[in-house]
């Protein structure tokens, strides 16, 4: 039901007002009648009506002066003028901007009930538009809290904007951090099944929270990142580079004690303005990209790897150099089945990256290069079927670094896949040699009655691993 209050200073006008129409059948209930407007005003902030009929010339308090007081806490009332056909011209003047209708005296009760319905229409599409923005609003404030860590990830990939999500706790409490820093931490989960990797991530959001109690809940605000295999933290970096590093590696060393898992970590730059956050985000993830050259437990500023910038070309063409004579030195390795020095080289080869981190991709890209095209080169003249290297991406022409977590990862594929591939060599090297044999023994005895099982049983091999081996003979 609506409110209605009747403003009039004339008695018989204003009981007959009161009296004029069913108000209750209408849905409405009439909840005062003022003399004047400053009572009028007094019952309006009691009651609160939605709709107000009052009289312009009254003592003590206008009408305009009453309803200019009203709209500053009833911004949505209905207020309908009464007005003498002296008082139109000026009652238009003075309140063009508030007054929801204007009715003559004396008021004719059709006209004032068409009134009152388009009040009571609006009113009610007022309502049912305030019931559906509450709604939304509700669904809206739900669904950050149930995906909080998604938006701030999709705001500091500039795929959303702050204003949209920084209304809502906790990631209000970023804007509250004067200095502040984007930190990216990368789970060493190389030797971990990938279904745990969600409980990892629960587990290091624990141990942020307890750091976080420790500096009164104001240091660090957390996300899971875009890897499974990742936190993003955004963390209070007024005390310096250094404190912060220390921080970190607690955190990380806490980590690894509850769960055995080590970690990486890699920050951007600080920044002041909650704006240039995305900015901090992109540095981290170029420098936890670097991660394939770090060792578990690390930190990895952007700074460093900024200010490491190669400028003296002759040197890079040096490092390409010794990176072209490496790949090439390791392929002849890998063809002798040497792999004990190919381990050798691979060392050289990471030492050489570590150095020149600035530029290790750039170089490894080289490197993997060199090395796909030599081992198909070798593979060409014996199975014919190439080498297949999941790193590297021929799209791309170059390397799937979220592959690799850590430099003992990086060394590990490595010599795994030359080993694999120098395994292959030598058995398509004695697959091929025992096919030869028994076309040798063939060609020499084509008249005889020769069968498989006799040709076994002459080489010493079962009948089914010589058919192996003859398929695969070059046609």
């Amino acid at each position: 039901m609506y409110k209605l209050l009747i403003v009039e200073d004339e008695k018989w006008e204003r009981e007959g007002l009161r009296d004029f129409l069913d108000w209750e059948g209408m849905g409405i209930e009439v909840v005062g009648c003022a003399c004047n407007g400053m009572e009028g005003e007094s019952i309006a902030k009691a009651s609160r009506p939605q709709i107000i009929i009052t009289d312009i010339r009254m003592p003590i308090l206008d009408g305009i002066l009453m309803s200019k007081s009203i709209r500053s806490f009833l911004p949505n009332a209905k207020i309908i003028m009464l007005t003498g056909y002296d008082d139109f011209e000026y009652a238009k003047q003075t309140f063009s901007f508030h007054a929801f209708a204007y009715l003559l005296k004396p008021v004719q009760k059709k006209e004032i009930e068409d009134v009152i319905v388009r009040a009571l229409k609006e009113l009610d599409d007022e309502k049912c538009k305030q019931n559906e923005k509450t709604t939304l609003e509700a669904q809206w404030h739900d669904y950050i809290q149930k995906n909080r860590e998604r938006l701030l990830i999709d705001y500091l990939s500039n795929k959303t904007k702050s204003k949209i999500i920084f209304t809502f706790q906790p990631l209000s409490k970023l804007r509250t951090i004067q200095r502040k820093v984007i930190v990216i931490i990368s789970f060493c989960l190389d030797l971990v099944i990938s279904n745990n990797k969600e409980d990892f991530q629960k587990i290091f959001l624990e141990v942020i929270q307890s750091f976080n109690h420790t500096h009164e809940g104001t240091m660090i605000t957390a996300s899971c990142g875009e890897l499974p295999e990742e936190v993003v933290l955004c963390m209070d970096a007024t005390t310096g580079r250094k404190n912060l590093k220390t921080i970190l590696l607690q955190m990380i060393h806490k980590f690894e004690g509850i769960t055995g898992i080590q970690s990486i970590a890699g920050i951007g730059e600080t920044f002041d303005d909650i704006e240039l956050a995305p900015h901090s985000y992109t540095q981290a993830r170029e420098a936890i990209s670097f991660r394939f050259l770090a060792n578990c437990g690390e930190v990895i500023f952007y700074s460093s790897i900024a200010d490491d910038v190669w400028k003296d070309k002759c040197l890079y063409s040096q490092l390409l150099e010794n990176c072209d004579l490496l790949s090439g030195e390791i392929v002849q390795l890998v063809q002798k089945g040497d792999i004990v020095k190919c381990t050798r080289h691979v060392d050289e080869l990471l030492e050489m990256l570590i150095e020149n981190r600035s530029e290790s991709k750039n170089l490894l890209n080289r490197f993997m290069m060199n090395l796909v095209n030599g081992l198909n080169m070798l593979f060409s003249t014996g199975s014919g079927n190439g080498v297949y290297v999941a790193l590297w991406d021929p799209d791309k022409h170059g390397i799937d670094y979220t592959m690799l977590n850590s430099i003992r990862q990086t060394k590990k594929y490595l010599l795994g896949l030359l080993g694999r591939i120098s395994i292959n060599i030598k058995k398509s090297c004695h697959e091929d040699h025992i096919a030869r044999r028994v076309l040798s023994i063939i060609e020499k005895r084509y008249p005889e009655k020769l069968d498989l099982k006799k040709i076994a049983d002459e080489i010493h091999f079962s009948p089914d691993y010589i058919r192996y081996a003859w398929d695969g003979m070059p046609s």
